[in-house]
């Protein structure tokens, strides 16, 4: 099927359909995953935050395949409550790491390298559920700064509703 536009006023020239779409230059992979039955949701973000994290970009491949970025997104209990309680359909993980590579060759040369697969695989024996689910892409940076030096470019930066006001 193809895309048909609707007619619609942009609020903002930039996200008109014939303008050009701002995607980011790197390749973004979200990996979705539970904490082990048997683990505390306290232990589970601990362990994630420190141990797994430093294991992740100690590993010689993290510098040499031009990882770029590696956040982790933490889902308490308390955060589920709030998602649920106002109907929203909530994505029942308790973690989500996102990585950013400049390609996928990037990151399958450090997914499939032996230092990376020994500590990682070993690690989350200790703390993570399976399986990971993956979710891999481009980002569209709609609003908000380009992350700096990775040649991206800003999206919209000034909402038209507080222009001119202060954060806060």
């Amino acid at each position: 099927m193809t895309h048909a536009k609707i007619d619609h006023k942009f609020s903002y020239d930039e996200l008109a359909y014939d303008t050009p779409k701002n995607y980011q230059p790197c390749v973004k992979l979200s990996f979705f995953f539970n904490k082990l039955p048997n683990v505390s949701y306290e232990h589970f973000h601990r362990h994630w935050e420190t141990v797994h994290a430093d294991l992740a970009i100690s590993a010689r491949e993290f510098g040499l395949c031009g990882l770029k970025r590696y956040s982790q997104h933490h889902q308490t209990p308390d955060f589920k409550e709030k998602v649920t309680a106002l109907g929203m359909d909530l994505m029942d993980y308790d973690g989500c790491s996102e990585i950013w590579v400049r390609s996928m060759d990037d990151w399958e040369r450090f997914f499939k390298s032996p230092e990376y697969n020994a500590a990682m695989s070993k690690d989350c024996a200790n703390f993570m559920g399976m399986p990971i689910r993956v979710m891999a892409g481009r980002e569209h940076l709609v609003f908000g700064k380009a992350i700096p030096g990775l040649d991206g470019t800003d999206g919209i930066t000034v909402h038209k509703a507080t222009h001119g006001q202060k954060e806060g």
